[in-house]
Formats: C-alpha cells, structure tokens, sequence
C-alpha cells in the first residue's frame, strides 16, 4: 500500500515538471525609486567691509612762553645808619629813581631764573646807585592771571657815597598780572644787600614784561 502511494506521487511529479508547472513560483516585485528631498544650506551673507577708522584730530598745545624780558621805574632808598624806608625820607637816608632791567628764563614749573640790574637816573645827593644781581625765582600761579614770585641771589652793588662796590645775599618777592599771554606787568621789592657793616638798600619797582 505504501509502495502504491509513492509510485502515485512520483507519477505526480513527474507530470507536472514536463508540462511546464513550477512548483516554487518566483514573485517579483516592482520597486518605485524612493526621493529623499534635500533642503538646500543656506549660505551666510559675507559680513560688511568695517568702516574706516577716523583718528581724531591730534591737539598740539602752544608751546610755552619760558623766556622773557622787563622793565621798570625804581624807587631807591639807601641808609647807612638804619634800615632804608621806600615810603619817607629820614637821616642818613638816600633816595634815588633809578630804570631796572631784568632778563630771565622759567626753566621748570615753580622755578626760573633772573639776571637784573638797576641804575640811578635822579638821585638826592652823593653818586648814583648802581646794581647788578643773579638770582633764583621760584613763583607761584595764584590764579591764571595773577603770579607771586621770589627772589633768592646775590647782588653787586655801588651805594651812594660809597668807595667801592659790595657784593653780598640779596632777596625780595614780587606779584606778576598776566594782561595776555605775552604782555604782563609787575611790581616787586627787592634787599640789594643783606650783609653785615654795610648800608641797608631797598627798592621798589613798577614794570612790563615781554614773554617769548
């Protein structure tokens, strides 16, 4: 009976392979081409050219005005026993008018330089006075116009009625008034002579000076 079955089933096959039947039919399949869309990168505007630069315009200060010249009408008072007094006339006691120069040169804040003379123009009696003097000048802006100055030196200095010159410390102080940056006027008192077992000289000017 088994042996009839496998006879039946081999006929079977054997049928259907020479007429042509497939037994593992292939399937195939159309495949549709799958479009992956692309977003396009956006490309960056190229940044602005930077402006140009602008320097500021570079201020240059006026130079400063260091050296200067000044003159002046002097009140001389020379007294060989006292003290000399500009305001009156006493015993022993000369006074003169005499013209001052004055050459000098601001080398530093606070601190210049002066070269100053004085000679005697009208005078009471005995010879006319004579001075030269070398000094430091330290000064002081007390305001934009107004400037007080010292003077610190030595002097040479021929007095009425004397035989020779002396030379010795002289001092005195000042104030300046600025009218421009050029022009100013002064008044200043100055000790010829500080020293021992000479005349007590003073004098008193009124002046202009010129700065360069």
């Amino acid at each position: 009976m088994k042996l009839t079955h496998s006879l039946v089933a081999l006929a079977t096959l054997s049928t259907l392979s020479f007429a042509g039947g497939d037994i593992n039919p292939v399937t195939v399949f159309e495949q549709e081409p799958v479009v992956v869309p692309v977003e396009p990168v956006p490309v960056p505007a190229p940044a602005p050219a930077p402006a140009p630069k602008v320097e500021a315009p570079v201020v240059v200060p006026p130079a400063a005005k260091d050296f200067y010249i000044a003159g002046g009408l002097t009140d001389v008072a020379v007294n060989t026993a006292d003290r000399a007094n500009l305001f009156s006339d006493k015993v022993n006691q000369d006074r003169q008018i005499g013209l001052t120069g004055r050459v000098g040169y601001d080398f530093m804040n606070y601190l210049g330089a002066e070269l100053r003379g004085t000679y005697g123009v009208a005078k009471d009696n005995g010879t006319k006075f004579k001075q030269i003097g070398a000094y430091l000048k330290p000064n002081y802006d007390i305001t934009d116009e107004f400037n007080l100055y010292g003077l610190l030196g030595a002097s040479k200095t021929n007095f009425a009625g004397a035989a020779a010159s002396e030379t010795g410390f002289s001092y005195g102080a000042g104030l300046d008034y600025g009218i421009s940056d050029e022009v100013s006027v002064f008044t200043d008192v100055v000790n010829y002579m500080k020293k021992s077992n000479t005349p007590s000289a003073w004098g008193l000017t009124l002046g202009a000076a010129y700065k360069f």
